[in-house]
């Protein structure tokens, strides 16, 4: 199963992420799960969904070759740099980034 990096400021979420949610939770025959997750986060909750453009895959494959990511890793780190976010994950790949990442172990320090 893939690991989730958390790429959020405040009130926003990337829609890779919402999209590989939904994936795994299909999978898993959850999907009043999903439904219910939706409904709190997006409908009835302020969250925002982000995304990148199809403009912005040109950086994303550059991201690829230069730190020999995996594209989802790519597409989360060029949204990171898009919006100025930075990048909450266990995935020891994006320590090869420029941007570098945080765990979640580091924000409660």
């Amino acid at each position: 199963m893939a690991t989730f990096s958390l790429i959020y400021l405040l009130n926003n979420f990337l829609s890779l992420i919402l999209l590989s949610i939904g994936v795994v939770l299909n999978k898993l025959d959850k999907n009043e799960v999903l439904l219910q997750f939706v409904n709190d986060i997006f409908i009835q909750g302020a969250v925002s969904l982000i995304h990148l453009e199809p403009e912005d895959i040109k950086m994303i494959v550059k991201v690829v070759q230069k730190f020999n990511l995996d594209f989802d890793d790519a597409y989360q780190y060029i949204a990171a740099e898009k919006y100025g976010f930075t990048i909450i994950s266990f995935d020891s790949d994006f320590d090869r980034t420029e941007k570098g990442r945080k765990t979640p172990a580091q924000l409660k320090s």
